[in-house]
């Protein structure tokens, strides 16, 4: 079939949405569906025009239906590339979100941020000094901040509010500055602490690996992103975990993959969506929780 005869196809099965027989419309529904997003201009379209509240439900479910496969499919594809571009994942979740959302103009910003980086660095800087260097940039240069008001809103997670605003969380900002380490060849990765999101810098003496190759040998120092970047220790973590009550955990010391830090952040834009009692949100969330947990 060409493409002109599957416009005229879906746009007759869109003029069909408001069937009142409920057998022959979940028929016309898979069609429609079937169509991907292909069928999103005339879906729009034709809830702009729709006068009925029922028909216009009906629509927005298969559009949001639509933008979800869409975005799990975008999702899955990330996930098969190794450890995944972190940056890149935040980019498919922040799209879903913010239909709007221009990808190369954000790219750019970012990558901005990255030459600007590596404009300051060379071969013969310590560790402590690529961070100071890093620092510097993402701080000082760019202002980012981290929002302690102690209410995390949602826009605080995505990757367009955050190079906006120049404000957002530990994991947001964490992913920003895990995305220019390891693409300058830097060995930082996120660890899973309770409560705090931070990072680790590994052993830079031997090249780049994946995260499960390192251990807490290989960990030079942490890095916590919502406090610019600050340097501390080991035995900090330890102290921390027996102030919180919170039983030690080989994991909370273990630099984790990028998909383990995109679960976290989904696991937290999950109760935030909540907490405002915007449950509908959650639903494409659930679905990214549930592929992430079965491609371990």
């Amino acid at each position: 079939m060409s493409q002109v005869d599957e416009i005229k196809e879906l746009d007759a099965l869109v003029s069909l949405m408001d069937e009142p027989n409920e057998e022959m419309f979940v028929e016309i529904r898979q069609k429609v569906l079937s169509y991907g997003k292909l069928a999103l201009p005339l879906l729009e379209e034709a809830w702009v025009n729709t006068m009925g509240e029922d028909d216009s439900d009906r629509i927005e479910g298969v559009i949001d239906e639509i933008q979800q496969n869409g975005l799990v499919d975008e999702f899955k594809s990330w996930i098969r590339e190794s450890d995944g571009n972190i940056i890149e994942g935040l980019m498919i979740i922040t799209k879903y979100y913010h239909p709007e959302f221009d990808k190369d103009y954000y790219l750019e910003r970012f990558d901005k941020l990255f030459r600007e980086t590596w404009l300051e660095l060379n071969d013969n800087l310590t560790a402590l000094e690529k961070i100071k260097v890093i620092n510097h940039v993402i701080y000082h240069v760019y202002s980012f901040t981290s929002d302690l008001s102690g209410v995390v809103g949602s826009d605080t997670y995505f990757i367009n509010k955050v190079l906006d605003t120049k404000k957002g969380n530990s994991l947001s900002i964490g992913i920003i500055y895990i995305a220019i380490a390891q693409k300058l060849g830097i060995p930082i990765f996120g660890v899973g602490l309770p409560s705090h999101f931070i990072l680790g810098y590994m052993n830079d003496f031997i090249d780049l690996q994946l995260p499960h190759f390192y251990n807490e040998d290989d960990v030079l120092f942490y890095l916590n992103p919502s406090n610019s970047g600050a340097i501390f220790t080991h035995k900090e973590i330890s102290h921390y975990l027996i102030q919180a009550n919170i039983e030690s955990d080989s994991r909370y010391f273990l630099p984790c993959s990028n998909k383990a830090v995109m679960k976290r952040l989904i696991d937290e834009l999950i109760v935030s969506f909540e907490k405002d009692n915007r449950h509908s949100k959650t639903l494409a969330l659930i679905r990214l929780q549930t592929i992430l947990d079965t491609s371990r």
